[in-house]
């Protein structure tokens, strides 16, 4: 069993604020839409998960180091938040923004990476079979050419219109 870390890394009240990745656990950033399949699939077996409704994102803990040599679908964009990301980390009381979709407790932190890889990789696997449409393989396209959208470190406006017009397509 992985020991949970101290609570003492989450801001207080109602703000956000970066924590380092690779400290108290490390992150693993999930498309929204691949990351509620897996939260259904998980149950019960999900440790923390803070949602980012700005950025259509899920964020899972797991143990430091646990995940880093993980290797996911390819277009999935799955990525694992070691020691040089930071994430941000809402307070306990914050409810618009990014706000804990599962709170964190004592002894409910992290999530079993390997239960974890198995639910975001089948997640993945099927959310590729629904997601066949135009505005979706332009923006995978892109970001395999465009290293900022990638990694979102750095998104063109190319890349944010492309995510605008799949996101229309596929919430409408």
């Amino acid at each position: 069993m992985t020991k949970t870390p101290p609570l003492d890394w989450m801001p207080a009240g109602r703000t956000v604020s970066l924590r380092p990745a690779g400290k108290w656990w490390d992150a693993v950033r999930v498309p929204r839409d691949i990351g509620l399949e897996a939260l259904g699939r998980l149950g019960s077996g999900t440790g923390a998960v803070i949602e980012d409704p700005g950025g259509g994102l899920l964020y899972w803990f797991v143990p430091a180091g646990e995940a880093s040599a993980w290797q996911m679908t390819e277009g999935a964009r799955i990525i694992v938040l070691g020691d040089t990301a930071h994430v941000p980390v809402p307070g306990p009381q914050r409810t618009s923004g990014p706000h804990w979709r599962v709170p964190p407790t004592r002894s409910n932190t992290l999530t079993d990476p390997s239960r974890l890889h198995n639910a975001l990789a089948q997640a993945a696997a099927l959310v590729a079979e629904e997601r066949p449409d135009a505005a979706y393989k332009a923006l995978l396209s892109h970001y395999d050419e465009c290293p900022g959208c990638r990694n979102d470190t750095d998104q063109c406006a190319h890349g944010r219109q492309l995510r605008q017009a799949w996101v229309a397509v596929r919430w409408s």
